[in-house]
C-alpha cells in the first residue's frame, strides 16, 4: 500500500508498504525499487517494531519517517474503561535509511491524554491483543519541513500537531487543546475532524484532506480539501483554498492531498470512495475520475488508501513478453512497467533457419506499430524467425523480445493457374482434426439413429 514516487540520494524510487494488514493498521516493512524494479532497500522501524501501513516519508537528509502502533498497557478509567487496560500507541521514528539507525521517536501516550480522543472507548482496551486495544490515536500521516519541525496528523483526536525536533509539542490544529483563533467564515481549519494526510507547502502553510466522516458517522455534510494559512504572530488559523469533494460526498476513512510541483494543481485522492481529482490551486475542477457508482462509494468496495501523481520512467531488467496467435500470424506484445515505448518493430532473422544463437543471425527491419495500451497487436509478414524491438520517441532501442517463429506459408495453384497461399501452424492443423472427427461421429450417430429420430418426428409432428 501508499505506493509513489520518492527521491533518495539522487535518484527516484517506488515505494510502498509490505506486510499484514487488518483494515485499520499494519505490521510490515517499507520496500524501495530502483527504475529497473530491483529491491534496492527494505527499511524497518528500530527497537523490534514493526511499521504501519499509513506512512513512510523520504526526508531531504535521506531519512525515513515511518508510522508504528504499539500495543501497551494504560490506565483507561478517564474514558470510563479498565484501569489495567490496553491501547494502540501511536508512534513514528526516523530512521537513516542506509545504516538503519535510529534518529528520533516521539510516542503520542506522552504527550497527549487518552480522555483527548474523539473515537469511542466501546468495548475495546480489554486485552493485549490487535482485536481488543484502544486506538486511542491513530496516527495517520508524518511531515518534516527544513527547519527541522515535525507535523503529525492524528486522525482520533482531529488534531495536527507540530513537534519540535526535541519531541516538544510547538502547537495543535483542531482538537480539544487547539492552540489557534480560527478567522475563516465556516471556522474550517480548527473543526477538522477525522482527516488525513498533513503536509507543509511552507513554514505557514499546511494542506489536509478533512474527511468530516468515520464509518457511518458524518461529522461534516461531505468531505474536503484546505489549504491552511497560519499566523503565528496572532496565532490566527485562515482558509485559502477549499477543494470540495465533486457531488458533495463523505470519503468515512483514507485520503491523500498533494500539491503537484510543476504546474501547482491539488490532486485528491478520496480514499474509501476510490476517486481522485485534480484541481487548480484556486479550486476549479480539471479531472475528476472514479471507479464504479458514486451510489456505492459508502460500501467500499472499491478503495485506494492514497491516490498521488507522479512522473516516473520504468526500465524493466526483464525482457519484453510476446505471444502468438494459434494461426502463427499474429504476436501480441508487451512490456510490464517500461513507460516510455512509442512503439514496435518487427524484425525478421535474415537466415530463416536461425541457430540456438541469436547473435550470429542479422534481423532486418519489416514493420513498425505504434505502441497501444498494456499489449499491441502486430501482424506478421511472411514466414520465419521474428523478434520485437521496443523503441523510444527518437528512435532508440529500448529492449528486444525473445525469438519467435512466425506462420508457415505453402504455396499452391488454383485451378485458373494463378496462386494464392494458405496460412498453416501445426496447431490450426490439430483443431482442423479435432473438427473433422467430431462432424464425422456426429453424422454417424445420426445416421444410426435415422429409424428412431423418425418415429419420435411421427409421433409428435404428425397428426
Amino acid at each position: 500500500m501508499d505506493l509513489k514516487v520518492q527521491h533518495y540520494m539522487g535518484e527516484d524510487y517506488l515505494t510502498f508498504w509490505a506486510g499484514d494488514d487488518d483494515g485499520t493498521r499494519g505490521l510490515g516493512q517499507y520496500y524501495m525499487l530502483n527504475s529497473s524494479y530491483d529491491v534496492v532497500y527494505i527499511v524497518s522501524p528500530a527497537n523490534g517494531l514493526t511499521g504501519d501501513v499509513h506512512e513512510f516519508k523520504i526526508t531531504d537528509e535521506g531519512t525515513a519517517l515511518m508510522t508504528i502502533y504499539d500495543i501497551c498497557e494504560a490506565d483507561l478509567t478517564s474514558v470510563d474503561g479498565p484501569e489495567d487496560g490496553w491501547i494502540y500507541d501511536g508512534l513514528f521514528q526516523e530512521i537513516d535509511i542506509a545504516t538503519g539507525e535510529l534518529l528520533f521517536e516521539w510516542r503520542a501516550s506522552d504527550y497527549y491524554d487518552i480522555d483527548e480522543s474523539y473515537y469511542p472507548l466501546g468495548e475495546k482496551g480489554s486485552a493485549p491483543t490487535a482485536k481488543d486495544a484502544y486506538d486511542f490515536f491513530h496516527i495517520n500521516s508524518i511531515d518534516k519541513h527544513p527547519n527541522g519541525n515535525y507535523l503529525v496528523s492524528s486522525r482520533y483526536m482531529h488534531t495536527v500537531t507540530c513537534i519540535s525536533p526535541w519531541g516538544e509539542i510547538l502547537w495543535v490544529l483542531g482538537g480539544k487543546r487547539n492552540t489557534f483563533k480560527d478567522i475563516s467564515p465556516d471556522k474550517s481549519p480548527t473543526g477538522i475532524t477525522w482527516q488525513h494526510d498533513a503536509r507543509w507547502q511552507s513554514e505557514t502553510i499546511i494542506t489536509l484532506l478533512d474527511n468530516g466522516a468515520h464509518e457511518h458517522l458524518n461529522t461534516r455534510d461531505h468531505t474536503r480539501g484546505f489549504m491552511i494559512e497560519l499566523n503565528f504572530d496572532d496565532w490566527t488559523a485562515n482558509t485559502l483554498h477549499v477543494y470540495d469533494s465533486p457531488g458533495s460526498f463523505s470519503s468515512h476513512s483514507q485520503g491523500s492531498l498533494q500539491v503537484l510541483p510543476r504546474t501547482g494543481h491539488v490532486f485528491i485522492g478520496w480514499g474509501k470512495p476510490s476517486a481522485y481529482t485534480e484541481f487548480t490551486v484556486d479550486g476549479e475542477v480539471l479531472c475528476d475520475f472514479h471507479w464504479g457508482p458514486r451510489v456505492f462509494f459508502w460500501l467500499g468496495w472499491i478503495k485506494s488508501y492514497r491516490a498521488q501523481k507522479f512522473h516516473w520512467v520504468g526500465r524493466p531488467r526483464v525482457p519484453p513478453d510476446v505471444a502468438v496467435d494459434e494461426a502463427g500470424d499474429t504476436a501480441y506484445v508487451s512490456w510490464n512497467g517500461a513507460t516510455d515505448i512509442a512503439g514496435w518493430v518487427l524484425q525478421r532473422a535474415r537466415n530463416s533457419s536461425a541457430g540456438e544463437n541469436e547473435d550470429e543471425d542479422e534481423y532486418e527491419s519489416v514493420s513498425y506499430t505504434p505502441k497501444e495500451g498494456f499489449e499491441t497487436q502486430v501482424d506478421l509478414i511472411g514466414e520465419g524467425y521474428f523478434r520485437l524491438t521496443a523503441v523510444g520517441l527518437e528512435g532508440n532501442e529500448m529492449g528486444v523480445t525473445e525469438r519467435f517463429e512466425g506462420c508457415e506459408i505453402t504455396e499452391v495453384d488454383d485451378d485458373d493457374g494463378s496462386s494464392s497461399f494458405f496460412v498453416f501452424s501445426e496447431r490450426a492443423f490439430q483443431w482442423m482434426l479435432v473438427g473433422t472427427f467430431t462432424t464425422g461421429a456426429v453424422v454417424v450417430g445420426a445416421w444410426r439413429a435415422r429409424k428412431r429420430i423418425q418415429s419420435i418426428f411421427m409421433k409428435f409432428f404428425v397428426r
